[in-house]
């Protein structure tokens, strides 16, 4: 005797960065977290914070007397918290995957506002679509009940 299959599509679409095509899982369970990214983010950015304690930065920095190390600790936070962003909303291991091809701190850190905000707009336009799909259930529902009586 055979099994049943059911086939699970999962919910979401795609992010394309550049030539890096990612996925965004739009479950409800996920988008809990989207929303709340920033303070997710946040957690993560004082766990680096910890890990940099010990390094004192200065007051005032002095152009001729520059401690490379101390800038590199101050790049290594930032960097860790943009890392927590994109891995927040795509999931663990994406800011490595991107920025092994895009290796610009910078530009992956302006590019966060725009993909935060084209993602909310195709949130709305999927909720936009199961709200509809709802009302027709529903109302063939009805009908079918209407029918029935």
């Amino acid at each position: 005797m055979e099994g049943l299959k059911v086939d699970i599509h999962r919910t979401g679409f795609p992010v394309k960065i550049g030539t890096i095509e990612l996925w965004f899982d739009s479950s409800l369970e996920n988008l809990r977290r989207f929303f709340d990214v920033e303070e997710l983010a946040q957690e993560k950015l004082k766990q680096a914070q910890e890990k940099a304690k010990h390094i004192h930065f200065p007051e005032e920095i002095e152009l001729e007397n520059i401690d490379i190390q101390l800038v590199d600790a101050a790049f290594d936070v930032n960097k860790e918290f943009i890392a927590a962003q994109y891995d927040v909303i795509f999931g663990d291991g994406t800011f490595k995957k991107i920025y092994k091809e895009y290796p610009d701190i910078l530009a992956l850190e302006n590019a966060l506002d725009p993909i935060g905000v084209a993602i909310a707009k195709k949130i709305e336009e999927l909720e936009v679509e199961r709200s509809e799909k709802v009302e027709v259930k529903k109302n063939e529902y009805l009908n079918k009940k209407a029918q029935k009586q």
